[in-house]
């Protein structure tokens, strides 16, 4: 399992007055395995191997500031995979949110990335009511939204990550 993040990443969120935010970041892993852009979490670059991200592989997607309520997540598939693939959406870190327990699956559970759909969520696998906020998470500290890869060699998926929420409110 081997844990990246984008190459000289950083918050997508300005810190300052509260407000509503979209996060969105196309994820092509063709062009990643091609042209590269990862990192590990030192900020060193990192090379994905031809055959993709491999079963166990975390990517950070967005880096998520402290204060942060994240109301939900979406997916879009453009192009399929072609093979059995899928990914779990969540929180890594057991310290980030509110809940304060690492949730993996939170978002999406078993998203499949060979089926061209759109899936949204705002209370999958635990995340919301169990947690006591009608929906969300709090990042009480700097965090980040994960992708879990549970499939090997997923090399050809092309896929759109969404997320929303209110930054700077708490």
């Amino acid at each position: 399992m081997t844990t990246y993040t984008f190459l000289n990443g950083g918050p997508g969120i300005q810190h300052g007055a509260p407000k509503s935010i979209l996060l969105s970041k196309n994820i092509d892993i063709p062009d990643l395995i091609t042209n590269g852009g990862l990192a590990t979490t030192a900020n060193v670059a990192a090379t994905l191997p031809s055959t993709g991200f491999a079963d166990g592989d975390i990517l950070q997607v967005f880096e998520v500031p402290a204060g942060t309520l994240i109301l939900g997540v979406g997916v879009r598939v453009t192009t399929v995979e072609g093979a059995a693939s899928n990914i779990d959406v969540g929180v890594q870190s057991a310290t980030q949110t509110h809940s304060l327990a690492k949730d993996i699956d939170g978002w999406h559970d078993a998203l499949d990335l060979n089926a061209a759909a759109t899936s949204i969520t705002s209370n999958d696998a635990g995340f919301g009511t169990a947690t006591g906020l009608i929906q969300g998470q709090l990042y009480v500290t700097a965090g980040t939204i994960d992708i879990e890869f549970n499939s090997d060699d997923t090399e050809t998926a092309i896929f759109d990550i969404f997320a929303w929420g209110f930054s700077g409110a708490f």
